[in-house]
């Protein structure tokens, strides 16, 4: 503390004591003179009554009006004494007296006197003459004293010790006042109006005092304690404004709801944005305007079940500003803000979700329908195969009319039956595919008289990509889906209209929706059919993949058309997505693998119409012709291996029928020992794929291999999984489908031993 802040006080403090001290010493002086002096006026009103009394009460007694009024007379003879009177016991006057005179004692004695006169009544009593034991009332003495004139001597002799007194204590007050307004009170208030004109984060600021006295000290602890609340504040703003970053920057949705009204009392971006509102315009709804199916009691089930489990989530469906809905699934929470009850919710949009989880079990019903085609297929394709080569061995060169016509019927059904497993085994993605790299411009470019047969009356627009974009596909198989699709298009519209072809790489957007994270890595084009139809209705966008499942009427399809371009896009690694809106049409995208070609861009060979349904396919060709170890002989030997008896029976008649020598073997094992014993003597190996045993046709192809190099080998069979893995191993081999014709076996067969 500075040295002139401690003399100033030792200065005020000695002056204090010394006023004080005096001033008290004075006043106890005072204060014993006027005791005493009260004490002397009492003692002479008592020698007063004493005397004159027994006189009173005689005059009393015998009512003697001249003495009472003598009596009166000698009291008043006092100098302080201004009144008397004397009454009888009938309260009568018999004699009375008053007198008037100025005094001065000042203004403290009379302020000090609250009562300047005062009367004192004393009973007049005497000794009954009758009865001596007896006293008896006979009136009463009045006597007025004016205590001023009593205490006029006391006054003259302390008049000026006490205005000396009174004098130090003014002198006191003065100093005190002044040094409380110099020292504290004017400080105090120029802080007070620094504080009430300022902001509470500003700090106080006085005049420097040296070193530093209490008052400097209060202003250190308030600046103190401003500059800690001015950290508090900016922490609880940094703090704030962090968790309204993590709030708004988060997915999901953020509610709080009033639990008493339902009111929403805050939501973050994201809701706003999740139901199509502004941030203002959602704070001005409810709880019951955005949650579908919410009643006040079902709030009030809400508030009490959020209340037992703290924290829990379940799915619900939000109402967007447009009246569309919105699934969610809430996290539920009820918590108190500053004593009231608040419901907060984050909201997690769970329309991609739903979406994929429909798209998936979209996939697992897509999947099994297509084991159980692919394997119906199998079983069905050797029965037709029995029932085709049944009907070429009985069939008559030269028949009746009625039965040429029968043998044609025959013959048509077979045909549509084998075409009818062509298409199932489309779907299921067991068809066998001959890929080769195909620059999807020039091969659409080329391909318009063929697309433009199929849109019919409809007119036939391109939207093709100015790069180059290569695929590695099959011809064929692209060509039917791509005409299916238009045929599709042509039957949805109802009056001539535009069917539309676009190509283009696919967008990054439609890849992040479509396509896995792994899938993603890979390169796409986006080959796109778009028709101005009827649209397809929501409810039948996850049925149009599925075998049989058709919404036109019976002239116009079997249903199998988009469940062929659904399994052939998925065999290929692509994939097929639809988009239709009641009224306006409908697109339907495919996303196909992109290759990198070193190839130069060159046509690829067009197919007609009628090369759709050619039954043989040769999946590749063999570089060098083979060196077989066998001598050439004038009838070939063909060794036959098939599990199933009739289709084995079937093969062997038509090759016999051609001049091949046929060795039959039923399985793999069979064949492998065939081949051991004397491989030498065949020209050519025909083998089913599919056969029981350890040893089926693609364990049987190895064996031969090893036996016999240079021995031509041929797969037979409606379609197998172990066929597609050696051709896209690289391990292509020649195949025959099933079912096949007489004329088709013979050629095949001529092919392997030529």
């Amino acid at each position: 503390m500075g040295k002139s802040s401690l003399i100033t006080r030792i200065l005020l403090t000695s002056l204090v004591l010394v006023v004080s001290i005096t001033g008290f010493f004075t006043l106890l002086i005072v204060s014993g003179e006027f005791t005493k002096e009260r004490e002397a006026v009492d003692a002479e009103i008592e020698r007063i009554v004493a005397t004159f009394r027994p006189i009173a009460a005689r005059s009393a007694y015998e009512l003697d009006q001249s003495l009472a009024q003598q009596v009166v007379d000698s009291i008043l003879s006092a100098n302080y004494v201004v009144g008397a009177k004397i009454v009888d016991e009938l309260n009568q006057s018999l004699a009375s007296k008053a007198k008037y005179f100025e005094v001065d004692p000042g203004f403290v004695l009379e302020w000090a006197l609250e009562d300047h006169e005062k009367t004192f009544q004393f009973p007049l009593v005497l000794t009954d003459p009758f009865d001596p034991d007896q006293i008896k009332r006979y009136g009463e003495l009045e006597i007025s004293v004016n205590l001023l004139a009593a205490m006029e001597d006391f006054a003259s002799r302390n008049r000026d010790l006490f205005y000396l007194a009174l004098a130090l204590v003014l002198v006191f007050s003065v100093a005190l006042v002044t040094t409380f307004e110099l020292l504290l009170s004017r400080p105090l208030r120029k802080i007070v109006s620094q504080l009430s004109r300022s902001d509470a984060s500003e700090m106080v600021q006085i005049e420097p005092r040296p070193g530093g006295d209490e008052l400097s000290i209060l202003v250190q602890a308030i600046n103190n304690g401003i500059e800690k609340e001015r950290q508090k504040a900016a922490e609880l703003a940094e703090s704030e404004a962090r968790m309204n970053h993590i709030l708004e920057g988060a997915g999901d949705a953020c509610f709080l709801f009033d639990a008493s009204s339902a009111g929403i009392l805050y939501a973050n971006r994201p809701a706003a944005e999740l139901l199509n509102y502004s941030v203002a315009e959602l704070l001005t709804n409810t709880a019951f305007d955005i949650v579908e199916g919410l009643s006040a009691d079902e709030w009030r089930l809400r508030l009490e079940f959020a209340e037992q489990l703290p924290s829990h989530l379940r799915e619900a469906s939000f109402i967007a500003s447009d009246g569309s809905k919105v699934p969610v699934e809430n996290n539920t929470t009820l918590i108190q803000v500053d004593g009231q009850e608040r419901l907060l919710i984050f909201a997690r949009d769970l329309t991609s979700r739903k979406r994929l989880e429909e798209n998936f079990a979209h996939a697992q019903r897509l999947g099994a329908l297509g084991e159980l085609t692919g394997g119906v297929a199998h079983d069905f394709n050797n029965a037709l195969q029995v029932l085709r080569g049944s009907f070429e061995v009985l069939a008559k060169a030269e028949a009746s009319p009625i039965e040429a016509e029968a043998q044609r019927a025959i013959e048509s059904a077979l045909g549509q039956a084998g075409a009818l497993i062509k298409q199932l085994l489309a779907f299921s993605r067991k068809q066998i595919l001959e890929t080769t790299q195909v620059e999807l411009v020039q091969f659409i470019q080329s391909a318009v008289p063929l697309f433009e047969q199929a849109v019919g009356p409809h007119r036939l627009e391109l939207e093709l990509s100015e790069i180059p974009l290569w695929v590695n596909i099959d011809v064929n198989a692209l060509n039917n889906a791509l005409v299916n699709l238009l045929v599709n298009a042509r039957h949805a519209m109802e009056s001539p209209g535009a069917i539309k072809i676009k190509l283009a790489s696919a967008e990054s957007s439609m890849v992040l929706r479509h396509f896995t994270i792994q899938e993603r890595q890979k390169n796409y084009v986006c080959l796109s059919v778009t028709d101005s139809g009827t649209g397809i209705k929501p409810e039948d966008l996850n049925r149009i993949f599925e075998p049989y499942f058709t919404t036109k009427g019976v002239e116009k399809g079997t249903g199998l058309g988009l469940s062929m371009v659904y399994g052939f896009v998925s065999q290929v690694g692509g994939k097929i997505e639809v988009d239709s809106t009641l009224g306006v049409g409908t697109t339907f995208y495919l996303y196909l693998l992109r290759e990198d070609a070193d190839l130069p861009a060159s046509p690829p060979d067009m197919l007609s119409s009628d090369s759709m349904t050619n039954e043989s396919v040769r999946v590749s060709k063999q570089d060098q012709t083979p060196d077989r170890g066998a001598a050439e002989t004038d009838q070939p030997v063909i060794l036959l291996v098939d599990d199933n008896d009739d289709v084995r029976f079937i093969s062997k008649t038509y090759l016999q029928s051609a001049g091949f020598s046929v060795v039959e073997c039923r399985d793999g094992q069979d064949a492998v020992q065939t081949l051991k014993a004397d491989a030498q003597r065949f020209s050519a190996m025909i083998t089913d794929m599919i056969m029981p045993g350890e040893i089926g046709g693609k364990a049987l192809i190895e064996h031969a291999g090893q036996i016999a190099p240079w021995l031509p080998i041929g797969v037979v069979s409606g379609y197998s999984d172990e066929l597609l893995e050696m051709n896209a191993a690289g391990k292509p081999v020649l195949l025959l489908s099933k079912p096949f014709s007489k004329q088709q076996m013979v050629d095949f067969a001529k092919g392997l031993t030529s």
